[in-house]
């Protein structure tokens, strides 16, 4: 399978708009990227957006944005998964304007993302449909913003202008990251990064004239963004597109739109592998041809063995391989991925001693011995390195250690927008070298491939040990079966006297709640050596999450403190004890 040549889209050559433009010029009626529309269809409407009419609408906004300000300012885009706002991003990518992608902010619920973000970079633009003009117009911010409605511009209105040459190191976008339960830290995304991104997913992946992507992934998060925006577009390759809200409600539509578009490539959180084995009946895999799939990226939380597991004897009938699971570790501030398993391997899946670990050493034992704790490698490097790293001296750690991951490549991003960062996080020196980036994730390195344990803020110190979370949690939904697996969560909270572990967790429908509370702490007993001091049941759909789908465990945690979380036999907010 041959890789395709690379495109004039470098970071010095014009960028992502010139790649659109020339492709515009000389394959008007060539599909861009197709949007199915479930919202008044069920079996969904598509519509095709060409590069002709992708580049004719982005004159037209770009002539707006020059009107209302100026390169380097900061423009919202307040679109949803579609046309508008794929025409916005390239158009501010064009102008010199720096994107800032957010969710479209249609219910109160959303204010808190899109506010804060706003007032952190100073947006003075807000690219939003003619549809929530008023919202936008409405929302409490620091100064007020011009609204440019993309649905509205008329091409055929729009003042002739040049594009911006893109400076290399110069903020293309930035990228909030989700999951903040403090001040919004936006990701300065540079041009190189960019392109230097989309290199390392075509060179990794195996991209060819012959792949097609489909995607449900929100575009103001990363993995939507520059998996299916931004390679798609600035390499050529066909990208079909559903809504977020079109797969959770119904997610046999993404696996017949694999089926229907032979999908060659698709990336997605856990959660989504286990919402299709889930809730796509039996009579619904019929027909399904999903044997073209040569990469299911799984990323943005943890992998489960579990989880490969089930959706490869559910859909085998189908035609899908194990070998298409493709585990990936990334991050927003490494644009994207930094590694992957590589296409067509197995991803590696091995037993590690648990107590072990938890001291910062790595030893493999045999799987299902009680004593181990199984783990999905997430692949090797992405043509940049990494490190595992003493996150308490700041040196390498030994060929049989874990502790920190630290990353350094092109795609690795400067920094946040002003912020003045003291060099702990971007530009670290290791071994006399600059420029890692320390993840806060924690890992270790083997057989080549990455293996990774947990956040470090989110480690659970009990006696004097160490206890990754993610351990936790998975022990409870393999021993559980009554815990909806996906929605559990371990934190530790201090009592005055000491830590202690709590459990919050979501069910499956007419459990025993008695009975399941004595069942997860007798769980983590036998495993973890742990008395858990409380374990709260929350209503069904109620777990905090981030936009991609991540536990937000400190969200969970300051709610639990607060007694906020909906538990699920009492229907007024307060904590189940």
């Amino acid at each position: 399978m041959s890789v395709l040549p690379e495109t004039a889209w470098t970071a010095h050559a014009g960028g992502l708009p010139a790649a659109v433009r020339q492709r515009a010029e000389t394959h008007p009626e060539r599909t861009a990227m197709t949007f199915v529309d479930y919202s008044a269809e069920p079996r969904g409407r598509p519509r095709d957006l060409t590069y002709g009419e992708l580049d004719a609408r982005v004159r037209a906004v770009g002539a707006q944005l020059l009107s209302a300000t100026r390169p380097g300012s900061r423009a919202a885009i307040l679109c949803p998964t579609g046309v508008d706002f794929v025409v916005g991003f390239v158009a501010c990518l064009a102008t010199g304007v720096i994107a800032v992608p957010l969710t479209t902010p249609i219910s109160y619920r959303h204010y808190d993302r899109v506010i804060p973000a706003m007032d952190d970079c100073g947006c003075e633009v807000a690219i939003a449909p003619r549809a929530v003009r008023d919202t936008v117009a409405g929302l409490p911010l620091a100064a007020p913003v011009q609204i440019i409605c993309p649905d509205d511009a008329e091409p055929a209105q729009a003042d002739p202008w040049q594009p911006v040459p893109p400076d290399p190191e110069a903020t293309a976008y930035l990228q909030y990251t989700s999951g903040s339960t403090r001040r919004p830290a936006g990701v300065c995304v540079t041009h190189r990064n960019m392109a230097a991104a989309a290199a390392q997913l075509v060179t990794t992946l195996r991209f060819d004239e012959r792949s097609t992507t489909v995607s449900w992934s929100p575009f103001f998060h990363d993995m939507g963004l520059v998996f299916a925006v931004i390679l798609p577009l600035s390499r050529g390759f066909p990208v079909v597109h559903m809504t977020p809200l079109a797969f959770v409600r119904e997610p046999g539509r993404w696996l017949r739109l694999l089926s229907d578009y032979e999908a060659t490539h698709m990336l997605c959180p856990n959660f989504g592998f286990d919402m299709c084995v889930e809730r796509v009946p039996e009579q619904e895999r019929a027909g399904l041809d999903l044997s073209r799939l040569i990469y299911a990226g799984n990323g943005a939380e943890p992998v489960r063995a579990r989880s490969l597991a089930r959706f490869t004897k559910a859909f085998a009938q189908c035609g899908f391989r194990a070998v298409a699971h493709t585990p990936v570790y990334g991050l927003a501030e490494a644009t994207l991925i930094v590694t992957a398993v590589p296409v067509d391997e197995e991803p590696p899946i091995r037993s590690f001693d648990r107590n072990e670990l938890a001291a910062g050493r790595v030893r493999r034992i045999e799987g299902g011995d009680p004593r181990g704790v199984s783990l999905v490698g997430c692949g090797p490097p992405m043509d940049q390195e990494v490190r595992i790293v003493e996150p308490e001296t700041g040196l390498r750690a030994g060929p049989e250690e874990a502790g920190e991951i630290w990353v350094r490549g092109e795609n690795v991003c400067a920094g946040y927008w002003a912020r003045d960062e003291p060099g702990d996080v971007f530009d670290v020196v290791l071994d006399g070298a600059r420029g890692w980036l320390r993840t806060g994730d924690l890992g270790f390195l083997h057989e080549g491939s990455l293996f990774v344990t947990g956040r470090l803020k989110d480690l659970i110190v009990v006696d004097g040990r160490n206890h990754h979370p993610t351990d936790i949690e998975l022990t409870i939904e393999e021993e559980v079966p009554e815990v909806r697996p996906g929605n559990v969560v371990a934190f530790s909270v201090d009592t005055g006297e000491e830590e202690q572990v709590v459990i919050v967790a979501e069910t499956r429908p007419d459990a025993d709640l008695g009975q399941l509370r004595s069942a997860v702490r007798r769980a983590v007993a036998v495993r973890h050596d742990i008395y858990v001091h409380d374990v709260v049941f929350m209503r069904r759909g109620t777990m905090p999450k981030t936009s991609s789908g991540k536990l937000q465990r400190r969200t969970c945690r300051d709610r639990y403190q607060r007694g906020t979380l909906i538990a699920a036999d009492d229907q007024r907010g307060r904590t189940t004890r």
